[in-house]
Formats: C-alpha cells, sequence, structure tokens
C-alpha cells in the first residue's frame, strides 16, 4: 500500500474529530499511523497540523510529558508557524511548564490574558508572590474588566501580606499599607495607624481605611466634609473613598470627591527580553493609565446616578474611550448613557461591543436582561436566560427574570415551576430577589383563584418590609384585587383605606374603593372624592381600564354602560366568571333579568369550574322568572348535588321547606304527575304538614286521581282535621266520598 502525503493529512483529520469527539484510543490508533510516516509531509503548514493535535494528544494523559510537548512546540516555532494560542496551551501546565516557556511567551504576545494568568498561577503555586503580584497588576492595567484576576490578586496579595507578618525581618512599611489596603486587613491597618515611618499621605491612607470598615457610611461622609478634605490625600486613596462610597450608592458624595488624575505616563514598548519586559510591566502598572480610566467611569457613574447630567455623561465615555478605545466599563458606561435617553437600539450595541471587549459573560448577559425588560421583549429575555444557564449556575436574579417574562407571557404552569425552584432552593437574603419572587407567585397563585396559598405567600413577602413603606403598600394594593375577586368587600375595604390613609392606593384601584364603598355601604374617608365622570378613561383598552370604566358607571347609576364595560373586562380578565358575576349583580340592580340571566349562563357555560351555590340559585331564580320550569328543575337539582350542605344549612327542612316545595312546583308545571307526587308525599311524611301542602295534594288528587275514593277521602279527612276553615264545599265533598266508599265497599 503507498502512502501519500494527502494521506498523512487526511489521518491528521481523523485525529482532530476524535480529539473533539473524545474517542481518544481512536486518537492512539491514528496518531501512531502519522507518526510512522510523518517524514513524508513537506509543507510548514502540515507539520505544525500535525504537531497540534499531537500536542493535545499528550495533554489527554494525566502524566504530562513535559520535555516532549516543549519540543514539539519549538519545532512550531523552529517552522514559523507557532501562534500564541500554542503558548497558552503549553503554559496551562502551569505546575510543570518551565520559566523559560512563560519568558519567551510574554516577550511575544505582552497583551495576553491567558499566558499572564497561567503565569500567575506558576508563580502562586512557588510562592513567588511579589512577582505574581507585579503580573497580575499589569494584567489589570490592561484588561480591568477580568474578575477573575482581581479575585487571584487578593488571593496573592493575602498570601504575601501573611508571609511578611510571619517573617522576622523587619517589614516596608509601604508594602505593607499597600498590601493591607488592597485586602482591607484591618489589623494590619490599625497598626499602621501608629506607625512613625509613613509620610503623612500614607498615615492618612491607614486611617481612612480603618474608618471605612468601623464606621457607618453617613458618619464616613461627616468625616469628609469636618475633616478628610481638608488634607492632602494621593489620587488613589482618593478614587478609594469614591469607590467606598460608590459602593453605598452615595453618587452625591462620588461627585463631592473625585478629582481629574491628570494625564497618564505611558512607557515606551522598549524592550527585547524578559527582564526588560519587567521593568516595562512595572512601569505600565503604576503609569495611571487605569487610574485616569477609572475617573472616567466614576464620574461618569456619578452623572448617571445622580446628577443625570448628559453632557458630563457623554464627555466621560468619550475621552475615556479616547484614552483607551478597548476598556469594556467604559462602554457600559456608554449604554447607559444611551439607556437614560431610551435608545435601547444602541444601548444594545454598546452592550455588545463591551462583551466583545471583555466584558463577562455573565455581566453581558444580566446588562441585556435589564434592557430587553425595559422594552418588554419578554421571549427575548427567556431567551438570554436560558443562554445564562448554559454557561453559569442558575441565581435568584435569572430565575426571577425567567419567571416574570413567562408570567408577561401568560405561561403561569412554567412561571410556577421556575418560581418554586427559587423560592425552595436558594438562599433566600433580606437583600435579594426573594420579595419579587413571592410577589410573582401571588399574582399566579390570584390568577388561579388559590387564595389560601395567596396570602401564605402575601404573608412572606411582606416580612423583607417596613410595615408602611412603599413595597409593603405595593403588596398591599395587590391584596385589594385579589379580596375584591373573592367577593370579600370588607375585608378588601379595609385594606384599600389603609393604603390610602398612607398615601400609597394605586390610582387604578380608586374606583374599585369608591365602587365597595357605595355596593356595600361601607365607610367613606371624607377626603375621598365622589365618582365622577372625570374618573372615566375616554378610550378603555385594558382590562383594568373596562372594569373601573364599569364600576364608576355602576355607581353613577349609568347601567347599560357598566354593563358593556363589565362585559368586555370579562372577556379580558383572568377571573372571568367573577366579572361576568358581577354583570349579572349590576343587571340585577337595573332589572334587566334578561341580561342578568345571559350573564349568569355565561359563566356557567364557559367557567363551569368557578360556579357557585349563589350563582346556581340566581340561575334558577331567573329560569323560574322566565317561565322555563324544566331548566330551572335542573339547575336546582344541580346546585342540591354540588352543594349538599349550602342547601340544607341555607333551606332547613321546615313547614315551608323551599326545596322540596320548588320540585313540586316545578314537576307539576312539567305535568309530571310521577315526579310530583313523589315530591308531594315527601311534603307531607311530617307528622303536622302544612295545610297549603295538603290542599295542593287534594288538587292533584282531583285532576290525576279523582276515580280514587280512599285517597281522596284521606285527603279530604286530613284537611277537615287541620284547617280550621274547612268550607262547606269540601265538607260535602268528604260526606259525598265517604257516602260512595261505604256503599260500594261495606254494604
Amino acid at each position: 500500500m503507498i502512502i501519500s502525503s494527502n494521506d498523512i493529512i487526511s489521518y491528521i483529520e481523523h485525529a482532530e474529530t476524535h480529539y473533539k469527539n473524545n474517542q481518544y484510543q481512536a486518537l492512539k490508533s491514528v496518531i501512531g499511523d502519522i507518526q510512522e510516516y510523518v517524514t513524508l509531509l513537506s509543507e510548514p503548514e502540515d507539520f505544525a497540523r500535525y504537531y497540534r493535535i499531537y500536542m493535545l494528544y499528550l495533554g489527554v494523559y494525566e502524566d504530562m510529558n513535559m520535555p516532549v510537548l516543549k519540543s514539539y512546540l519549538q519545532g512550531l516555532i523552529d517552522y514559523g508557524q507557532v501562534q500564541a494560542s500554542d503558548f497558552e496551551y503549553v503554559c496551562s501546565f502551569y505546575e510543570e511548564c518551565e520559566q523559560s516557556v512563560y519568558e519567551d511567551a510574554l516577550v511575544r504576545y505582552p497583551y495576553n490574558d491567558t499566558i499572564q494568568l497561567h503565569y500567575a498561577f506558576k508563580l502562586q503555586k512557588e510562592g513567588r508572590y511579589q512577582d505574581a503580584i507585579l503580573v497580575l497588576k499589569y494584567l489589570l492595567e490592561c484588561y480591568p474588566a477580568l474578575t477573575e484576576a482581581r479575585f487571584l490578586l487578593w488571593d496573592i496579595q493575602a498570601a504575601q501580606l501573611e508571609h511578611i507578618c510571619d517573617s522576622d525581618e523587619e517589614a516596608d512599611c509601604y508594602e505593607l499599607l499597600d498590601l493591607a489596603s488592597a485586602t482591607h486587613n484591618k489589623s494590619v491597618l490599625k497598626g499602621l495607624q501608629l506607625d512613625e515611618r509613613l509620610d503623612l499621605p500614607s498615615q492618612t491612607l491607614a486611617n481612612m481605611h480603618v474608618a471605612m470598615w468601623e464606621n457607618k457610611s453617613i458618619d464616613n461622609k461627616a468625616l469628609w466634609n469636618s475633616e478628610w478634605k481638608h488634607l492632602e490625600i494621593t489620587d488613589r486613596t482618593r478614587m478609594l473613598l469614591v469607590d467606598y462610597f460608590q459602593s453605598f450608592m452615595r453618587y452625591d458624595m462620588v461627585a463631592q470627591i473625585i478629582k481629574d488624575p491628570g494625564e497618564p505616563q505611558l512607557p515606551e514598548e522598549d524592550y527585547s527580553n524578559f527582564e526588560e519586559f519587567k521593568i516595562y510591566m512595572q512601569d505600565f502598572a503604576n503609569s495611571g493609565w487605569q487610574l485616569a480610566q477609572h475617573y472616567y467611569l466614576r464620574y461618569g457613574d456619578s452623572a448617571y446616578y445622580h446628577t443625570k447630567d448628559r453632557n458630563v455623561l457623554n464627555q466621560c465615555v468619550q475621552q475615556g474611550l479616547t484614552l483607551n478605545p478597548k476598556n469594556p466599563n467604559l462602554f457600559v458606561l456608554k449604554a447607559r448613557a444611551f439607556f437614560l435617553v431610551k435608545n435601547y437600539k444602541q444601548t444594545g450595541e454598546a452592550y455588545h461591543q463591551a462583551f466583545r471587549n471583555g466584558l463577562r459573560m455573565s455581566e453581558y448577559l444580566f446588562y441585556l436582561l435589564e434592557v430587553n425588560s425595559r422594552i418588554e421583549s419578554w421571549q427575548g429575555i427567556l431567551d438570554i436566560v436560558e443562554q445564562f444557564h448554559r454557561r453559569q449556575p442558575a441565581t435568584l436574579k435569572t430565575l426571577f427574570f425567567k419567571a416574570r417574562a413567562l408570567v408577561k407571557l401568560s405561561r403561569f404552569d412554567e412561571a410556577l415551576v421556575v418560581l418554586n425552584e427559587a423560592l425552595e432552593d436558594f438562599p433566600l437574603p433580606s437583600h435579594s430577589y426573594a420579595p419579587w419572587l413571592y410577589n410573582l407567585r401571588m399574582i399566579i397563585h390570584m390568577n388561579n383563584q388559590n387564595y389560601t396559598a395567596f396570602f401564605e405567600d402575601m404573608q412572606s413577602e411582606i416580612n423583607y418590609y417596613k410595615i408602611g413603606d412603599i413595597d409593603y403598600c405595593s403588596t398591599m394594593n395587590l391584596c385589594v384585587e385579589a379580596l375584591l375577586e373573592m367577593n370579600d368587600y370588607k375585608e378588601c375595604h379595609k385594606y384599600a383605606i389603609y393604603n390610602h390613609e398612607q398615601g400609597q392606593l394605586a390610582p387604578e384601584l380608586y374606583p374599585i374603593f369608591k365602587w365597595i364603598c357605595y355596593y356595600d355601604y361601607l365607610p367613606k374617608p371624607d377626603d375621598l372624592a365622589p365618582a365622577s365622570e372625570d374618573d372615566l378613561v375616554k378610550n378603555p383598552t385594558t382590562f383594568i381600564e373596562f372594569r373601573n370604566n364599569g364600576l364608576i358607571y355602576w355607581i353613577l347609576n349609568n347601567f347599560d354602560a357598566a354593563i358593556g364595560n363589565l362585559s368586555q373586562a370579562a372577556h379580558m380578565a383572568n377571573n372571568k366568571a367573577f366579572y361576568l358575576k358581577m354583570v349579572a349583580s349590576c343587571a340585577e340592580d337595573s332589572f334587566n333579568n334578561a341580561e342578568a340571566l345571559s350573564a349568569y349562563k355565561t359563566a356557567k357555560e364557559q367557567a363551569p369550574e368557578a360556579s357557585d351555590y349563589k350563582t346556581l340559585f340566581k340561575l334558577y331564580n331567573f329560569y323560574k322568572e322566565e317561565n322555563e320550569p324544566k331548566k330551572a328543575l335542573e339547575t336546582l337539582q344541580h346546585s342540591i348535588q354540588s352543594y349538599p350542605d349550602y342547601t340544607f344549612f341555607d333551606f332547613p327542612r321546615d313547614e315551608y321547606n323551599m326545596m322540596l316545595r320548588s320540585h313540586k312546583l316545578l314537576s307539576q308545571q312539567l305535568e309530571d304527575v310521577d315526579g310530583f307526587t313523589k315530591y308531594s308525599a315527601m311534603f307531607l311524611s311530617k307528622d303536622q304538614p302544612s295545610v297549603q301542602a295538603l290542599y295542593d295534594q287534594l288538587t292533584h288528587i282531583k285532576t290525576h286521581f279523582a276515580s280514587d275514593e280512599f285517597l281522596l277521602h284521606n285527603i279530604l279527612e286530613e284537611i277537615s282535621q287541620r284547617d280550621e276553615d274547612f268550607d262547606e264545599a269540601h265538607s260535602e265533598m268528604l260526606k259525598a266520598v265517604k257516602t260512595k266508599i261505604r256503599a260500594n265497599y261495606f254494604v
């Protein structure tokens, strides 16, 4: 078999496929074939391709053969095919990789963050903390959005500080201050407060840092105004104060403290070996380049959050990006500038630029969530959350956004699953999305008419608030709507009047408040304006607008308009049955029985699960009044079967026995002789039946059983004994039937 170079290239392609698919046994076999004929390759690009797949193959094994890996890297260098990714791969084995490889890589690629991070890990592993700190400071000067590098720097600085403190040698007080300030080590900072070796600005830094950790922000604000602003402080100390107050969202203080640090002094890129590159890193880290960018960032934040000064904000964005056109944090500031003027398309584009320049994926997706939330792109939010969950574990924030989007899309069952996961599987600290998650679940419970769960979640939510604050009253507003739909008007009135007294009752709830005062004769506050046409929405389009118009028209006795608006609200409502019943009640108030009957029938047909005993009984009455005895009887029997407790509680088996009497009379209307006989017999089965029931039975016998002398005799005899006003005609009828029975049966 003759093997050509094209066959070897085909083998390399197979090897690359096996590696991507984690098929390591097949990869091993193909690598063996390639090694046997690799000399057939002639082009440097083909050798480079083989070297790379073999280097990846070496990384499959737990024990890395670093000399072989390094030799293949050198082969790539010799062929002139080496790339930054080749050094990234080799340097990722930082425990085995030699120092010389890093030195070569950093000189070749001085701004490669991956190589620098691997080098920092190596230095940390070897305990060379000072060198690691230098590398990471340089890296963060180049890429300020690298949060992982910032965390790593903190760990290494803390380790270096501990090493110095444990050493018997005298420590450099300025190095101690730098490390203690960077890691917020209060015990070391307190010791440095008394160190006379420090100059005055450094002592001031130590004192300020201790105060930041021990005092409340309001106390430090007072210290700034009374003392600190009169002291000599360095630019870095000033920026430390700015970051401190910014973390408490005191942007008014940021505007007072911040000061332009001046132009950065960037070193020239003049180095040819690693030692010269180390000097360059040191000079670059101390150049103030990042400090100047940070100034524009914080000053811009203050303009965005505090002063809303668009000119200052735009200047900060422009000058900051002029200084460093690849700073992702400044692109975030640019996005906020567009967000402030509601230019959401440009906002999204600025966030895309931030991501392309190094903004972390998680932050990028969070920012996009805010933009899509503002433009109410609920499906967009679901897509973003899905992307986030592919890369990161779920958080309360992402689950909140997902649940809210599902609620807005009326996908309540899916939203409930998400909310249950968030509220059951995550810790729920006070300053978190927990109360908002409870609030969303309350909305779902109200939609499902699960009011027991609704008020359980309400109690859980308000535990996060102070009684009477804005969030507390917002939850009470939701309860007003729920209690209205529960027909609990007295309790609804209590919640509404509380929020009204706090000045927090939502404007769209005032028609409800006015209506329940009118409908249930509940006390109305003196400062509550009476309902008027000014309360009406001229061209209603939403459920709330139709509902409120209907209630106001009802109060104004414009029943036709009230019925029309409430009918449209019922068509749009989640709780359709309640609003259809409200339409029926309004129609009853206006003596429009036909409209009331139509509303009750629609409620029974379209929302049978929401039908209740009162609805069925009212429907029965309307059928009876409309002379539809068959439907009336069916409705009455359905009511008894569905709600036996209500039936026998509201209509006891007394002398009048309304339920049984209704069945008897309806059977009579339907000419159901057997039915009437049955129900009449039940009615007469008590010891002392009513006289009217006896006369009803007499009429029934005379009509359908006139030939039964004994039946006629018994009923007339019973009436004669019970009715004090037994008339002469019935007395003669009784005598006649007795005579007939005697003649026919006892002669």
